[in-house]
């Protein structure tokens, strides 16, 4: 109940904010256990996920969101699995996320482990593959990017579904390889986002131009 006044609480306000374009719903998988696996760009990734699935998603997050008291509850009531970076225990959400996994429920990871700016790259944690190995689920890949607009007061928020990812199949059990391998399926997707986007603009520039271009022609005839 929690989750879902917290949900639709959600997408009221980032409608004040954000035009959202979904690509890829025919991905969406309706029934878990299943891994969604995305770039992290923004403090409203987690936000903007949530709003696309009908499922509960628990998302693997860091511990220091938990730090006060008010927000320990407030994501523990969303059950946030929290991780310590700095310790390097990580034990307890290990077992966690397995759990709920077993359990059949979805769990959100953003492999990079922090914000990264749109366009960088650096090596992802080895986490979301061994989620997927050990619990024999799927990887669901999903690219969000952001785009402002010089006529719009909100911004454009692309989010790009892909195909899921069964890991059964690969024969490595290199967790570091499979962990690149699913972020990359996410960054192809994030490039197909900018790569639309640019298409878009360049036609929305010719149609003005055309525009431009015809009314000289009008006023001369008048």
């Amino acid at each position: 109940m929690f989750y879902k006044v917290i949900k639709n609480a959600a997408k009221f306000i980032l409608s004040l904010f954000f035009t959202v374009k979904i690509t890829g719903r025919e991905n969406i998988v309706d029934d878990g256990p299943f891994i969604i696996s995305s770039n992290h760009l923004s403090n409203y990734d987690p936000i903007l996920i949530s709003l696309m699935f009908q499922n509960h998603i628990h998302f693997l997050a860091k511990a220091e969101l938990c730090n006060h008291r008010l927000t320990s509850w407030f994501f523990k009531k969303l059950r946030v699995i929290p991780v310590n970076r700095q310790s390097g225990i990580v034990i307890r959400p290990v077992r966690e996320t397995l759990k709920l996994l077993q359990e059949g429920k979805v769990i959100g990871i953003f492999p990079e482990g922090t914000r990264v700016a749109n366009g960088k790259e650096i090596e992802p944690k080895k986490g979301v593959a061994f989620f997927a190995v050990k619990s024999n689920v799927p990887v669901l890949p999903v690219a969000i990017t952001f785009h402002k607009s010089k006529f719009r007061v909100r911004q454009k928020a692309l989010i790009n579904i892909g195909s899921p990812i069964d890991l059964s199949s690969r024969k490595t059990v290199d967790y570091k390889e499979l962990a690149s391998d699913i972020l990359q399926q996410s960054r192809k997707l994030a490039l197909k986002n900018n790569e639309n986007e640019i298409i878009l603009k360049n036609g929305q520039r010719s149609k003005l131009n055309n525009i431009f271009e015809i009314i000289p022609s009008l006023l001369k005839k008048s």
